[in-house]
């Protein structure tokens, strides 16, 4: 599986959390998919558990942990 880039879910994402929203998995996806985001984008949000994320930076440590970020 090819890996998402930081900056690509970052660029999606980051509107919520400045907002002071914390998403789930599945909100993320259905964004994903709203914004027609890549397929890596998509597989490595899907690699998420269903907790909503409680900041920009504990998503991209998950993402990282979960080994889907190149």
């Amino acid at each position: 599986m090819a890996k998402a880039k930081w900056s690509d879910v970052e660029a999606l994402v980051k509107p919520w959390f400045d907002q002071g929203m914390s998403p789930d998995r599945g909100e993320m996806i259905d964004l994903a998919y709203e914004k027609d985001a890549n397929d890596d984008v998509i597989d490595a949000l899907d690699s998420l558990n269903g907790k909503p994320v409680p900041s920009l930076d504990s998503l991209k440590q998950q993402l990282e942990a979960n080994g889907v970020l190149g």
